[in-house]
């Protein structure tokens, strides 16, 4: 570190700072406190654009997985800084991904460069990913977005500009479907000393390529070129496989907690199916070695059935899991083709200018992964109301103004989604097959809900594999269904789905106070621990035997708040 101290204030620039947890506290803020050293980060800011030094760094934001940063320089211009924190997987691997990703993406910055996606995506101007440098930290230092943040005038947008905006989306979302990785030969021999990457197949046999991308001169092991398709001229097709790789996959899932030094597949998979299979052989990996000595995620409130604190029940499931992964999908065809996409397009990772989309930023959870179950629809015309294109007739005779405001957001989110579905199937018909797959939401369910199902639920897992066992013969009909629960089985899961509804409908009155995971905002926190520890005495109060001795020991966090690492807040 520099020699100069950190003040206060810029020690917060290492912990996180929006907020408390209720329980486990300790552990989040070492999950998310990141020492480096802040003088060298600026030095590299202001080289990055050829300033002389940098003026003013301020924390702009902080997720669960960075802190990022403005550096404003003494020429004026501001750049964006981004550390991650110890929990967002494996940092060397997550910053190369995300760098080489946004290079994919983004627009060259002038002819003749050769532009791949064109989208309109920061450029990086500095970046590390190892920790072994002067700023003692992995880091990307980008340009800052053109443009306001859509988050902070969405609300007061008219709607003809919102209909703009959902259409530039549109546009979007075709450039990243124009471009998939369907073939692939070995770009470097698989270095088997890798303890981490023991699983990786054959490199050498064409077909789909599902992983990560990178770029090319860095050697990573394991990874495989980047053979493109599309309709693209055949120099940029030769540009991307001299540029690009695909390699193990970058996913927190993957790296989380004991999982960062596991040996399990990360991939590059050839088929969706090993994939699937290598999150259930994962998770099986994680419960056999970790799960007994797991600690209670929720504090000890609301945690669920019995079974949810039971390795071999969430064992079983993922057996099920797997046998099921092979029939989930298409075989083939572009439904499964491996392709880049953007998960998370919601309005603070979007920035407009003059109607128009001017910067789109976080891609760090974006990988060429099976295009079904990568795409989503956009937050932005998310909607599960009832349609309404125009106002009611009787709209102009009512009197209750709130009324009348709801009837003109439903009327809005109405005609933003099916503004969306118009384009969508005009111009990216592909897409348009995605959202309408028959059983799309059960199949895609499944997967979703199969990631971590200790700290997670274990009960909507098992409700999605009830439901692939229920539709089988619609979505696999030339195959008998591989799984079967029995009656009692059933009868167990419904008596738990019952409590898992009260617990969903517990959490979601305390939502607005305290969130699943105890997190709390610094204006609430006095009032939440108040309420869990009221609900604490209540508890012991009404439990008795084994069960109010679990209870006692698990919530006792409600009645001591002492004792905490202080130098993490």
């Amino acid at each position: 570190m520099s020699s100069d101290a950190p003040t206060d204030a810029q020690h917060d620039f290492f912990r996180y700072t929006s907020g408390r947890w209720l329980w486990g506290e300790e552990t989040r803020l070492r999950e998310r406190y990141r020492p480096f050293d802040f003088h060298e980060l600026q030095k590299v800011a202001a080289k990055s654009v050829g300033a002389e030094k940098c003026s003013s760094m301020v924390k702009l934001a902080e997720g669960g997985f960075n802190k990022v940063f403005r550096l404003v320089l003494d020429d004026g211009s501001a750049v964006i800084a981004r550390i991650p924190n110890p929990n967002a997987g494996s940092p060397r691997w997550t910053t190369a991904s995300e760098v080489a990703t946004m290079d994919f993406v983004r627009i060259p910055p002038s002819p003749p460069a050769l532009s791949i996606l064109g989208l309109p995506v920061p450029k990086v101007l500095a970046w590390s990913m190892e920790a072994d440098n002067p700023v003692q930290s992995e880091y990307i230092i980008m340009e800052e977005a053109a443009g306001t943040q859509l988050g902070e005038v969405w609300e007061t947008l008219p709607l003809e500009t919102k209909l703009e905006i959902v259409k530039d989306l549109v546009t979007v979302e075709r450039k990243l479907l124009s471009v998939s990785f369907t073939q692939f030969v070995s770009s470097s021999p698989l270095d088997l000393t890798c303890l981490l990457l023991p699983f990786v197949a054959d490199t050498t046999a064409p077909g789909i390529r599902y992983g990560s991308l990178y770029f090319a001169h860095h050697g990573f092991p394991g990874c495989v070129e980047a053979r493109a398709e599309g309709d693209l001229p055949a120099s940029l097709c030769a540009e991307i496989e001299r540029r690009y790789v695909v390699g193990p996959v970058a996913d927190r899932d993957f790296w989380e907690g004991e999982r960062k030094s596991m040996a399990i597949d990360r991939g590059p998979w050839k088929r969706h199916q090993d994939y699937l299979k290598a999150i259930a052989q994962r998770e099986k990996a994680w419960l056999r070695e970790h799960a007994p000595r797991a600690a209670n995620p929720l504090g000890g409130f609301s945690a669920g059935p019995d079974s949810q604190r039971s390795p071999e029940a969430h064992l079983a499931l993922y057996d099920k899991f797997e046998c099921v992964a092979e029939h989930l999908l298409p075989s083939s065809g572009p439904l499964v083709r491996a392709t880049v996409w953007h998960w998370d397009t919601h309005a603070s990772n979007i920035f407009v200018n003059g109607g128009k989309i001017s910067g789109i930023i976080d891609w760090q959870d974006s990988w060429a992964g099976p295009l079904f179950l990568q795409a989503r629809q956009p937050q932005l015309v998310d909607y599960d109301g009832e349609l309404m294109l125009r106002l009611p007739p009787h709209y102009d005779s009512l009197e209750d103004e709130e009324e009348k405001a709801c009837i003109r957001s439903q009327v809005e989110k109405s005609i933003l989604l099916w503004a969306y579905e118009r384009d969508t199937k005009k111009i990216n018909h592909l897409l348009h097959e995605v959202y309408h797959l028959p059983h799309g939401r059960t199949r895609r369910d499944v997967v979703d809900f199969s990631a971590n199902t200790w700290d997670g639920d274990i009960v909507p897992f098992r409700e999605s594999l009830l439901r692939i066992q229920r539709h089988w013969d619609d979505i696999c009909p030339d195959q008998p269904c591989p799984i079967t629960f029995g009656e009692a089985e059933i009868e167990a899961h419904v008596r738990e789905a019952e409590g898992w509804n009260e617990n969903a409908d517990f959490w979601a009155s305390v939502a607005p106070l305290v969130q699943r995971d105890g997190w709390t905002s610094h204006q609430n926190y006095e009032d939440a621990v108040a309420l869990f520890a009221r609900l604490r005495e209540e508890g012991l109060q009404r439990l008795d035997g084994e069960e109010r001795a679990r209870f006692e020991r698990e919530t006792r966090w409600a009645d001591n708040r002492d004792g905490r690492d202080e130098s993490l807040r």
